[in-house]
């Protein structure tokens, strides 16, 4: 079974506002890129058996997924499709927006951002989401790694950080986002101190240098139980991801360098991420 357990599934320009739009033009990026509809959002997604799908809410650096428009897509693929609710901290009632898409909305799980929220993830409010999550037991997604909106410290997105909560939260499953890019080595250390923190690849094999030297760094840390599978749609395909991280030992083999073991390339796309996260998946 092959689990996509990264996705956004967003509708633009409705779900955003600035700064997001001038710091997509400052970076280069097309805004043609964050434009898809749900047609679009099932192909991309198409070559996975399920999928975890999750907008973003950060109204500091202009991001504004409607987690209600997210459900709608699920409850139209119950059978594929796992809702993860978006919380932002700096919402007034950010807690009452967690219970209604938890006990409402019937989340499996909760995605946050620090560097786009605009808070440190050592923040007391974040410390109520982690609070709830481990009650509940609600896997956290959060996104460690650097990104193109601007305004907020590089700092709040080192993964070192999460290394903390999971001392203080142990029952927490959490995934640290495209491996704590460019912080790489830093989240390896990480996930393979703390049992219960776990790093997902999305967003990362299109630097294929960046990518072989991560994977092999984690080949030599033994920590490859520790990564799950995960596109970052419409980043990139679920396809081209597999093929991606299959295709990741190209640089190796023309430069005569080490090469990323077979096994852990095929662990990472057959492992059970539903079952690690601890989410049923008959329900």
């Amino acid at each position: 079974m092959l689990i996509d357990i990264h996705t956004h599934f967003v509708r633009c320009p409705d779900d955003f506002t600035e700064p997001f739009f001038s710091d997509l033009e400052r970076c280069g990026i097309p805004v043609s890129s964050w434009s898809y509809g749900e047609e679009e959002y099932l192909a991309g997604t198409s070559a996975a058996d399920k999928v975890v799908v999750f907008g973003l809410n950060a109204r500091k650096t202009g991001w504004g997924a409607q987690n209600q428009r997210v459900v709608e897509l699920v409850q139209r693929h119950p059978e594929k499709y796992i809702f993860f609710t978006s919380i932002d901290p700096t919402a007034p009632d950010f807690m009452e927006q967690l219970q209604n898409d938890h006990q409402n909305l019937h989340c499996k799980g909760v995605k946050l951002g620090p560097i786009y929220q605009g808070l440190h993830p050592l923040s007391p409010q974040y410390y109520q989401i982690y609070e709830y999550c481990e009650k509940h037991h609600l896997p956290i997604i959060t996104h460690m790694a650097t990104t193109f909106s601007s305004g907020v410290p590089l700092e709040y997105a080192r993964p070192v950080h999460m290394d903390r909560v999971a001392c203080d939260f142990p029952e927490l499953k959490i995934v640290l986002a495209h491996l704590g890019h460019p912080w790489i080595d830093e989240c390896i250390a990480a996930i393979r101190h703390q049992p219960n923190l776990y790093a997902d690849i999305s967003a990362l094999y299109y630097r294929p240098w960046q990518f072989y030297n991560a994977l092999l760094s984690v080949q030599e840390y033994g920590a490859g139980h520790k990564l799950l599978f995960g596109s970052d749609f419409p980043a990139t395909t679920t396809a081209d991801s597999v093929a991606g991280l299959r295709n990741v030992n190209q640089i190796a083999i023309r430069a005569g360098l080490p090469q990323i073991s077979e096994e852990l390339i095929e662990g990472i796309l057959h492992r059970n991420s539903l079952a690690i996260l601890g989410i049923d998946q008959e329900e």
